[in-house]
């Protein structure tokens, strides 16, 4: 048996040097046919990959920075402006005077109680 597979490997070997060493390896690959062509390029998997997936994912990602950017960020920022400008202007209604404080308190029961009677009509 193991002769019948040195005999082989030797026919191998001997076919190769035949094939290869003693015959000038073209330094251009041939044309070849269309299948040959569509092989040298992976079968344009990576021209479809490209075009099924990779493309529609970079818009999609486009698109949602954008919405990040412009909506969520945007959100985010005036929230901030509005509470920032809000603490401003009732900053100023803090005196330090316990008269004032008392009588914004008055004013808000007055409105609650106020709510309250409009409701239950």
């Amino acid at each position: 048996m193991s002769a019948i597979v040195l005999t082989v490997v030797v026919v191998g070997v001997g076919l190769a040097v035949a094939m290869y060493v003693r015959r000038p390896v073209p330094e251009v690959a041939p044309v070849g046919s269309a299948l040959t062509r569509a092989a040298r390029v992976d079968f344009y998997q990576d021209a479809f990959n490209e075009t099924v997936f990779m493309r529609p994912g970079q818009y999609l990602t486009r698109l949602l920075v954008f919405f990040d950017n412009k909506v969520v960020d945007g959100l985010v920022n005036a929230t901030a402006a509005a509470i920032g400008g809000s603490s401003s202007r009732l900053r100023r209604t803090q005196t330090g005077f316990v008269r004032s404080y008392a009588l914004s308190m008055l004013a808000g029961a007055v409105l609650v109680i106020g709510a309250l009677v409009l409701v239950r009509l």
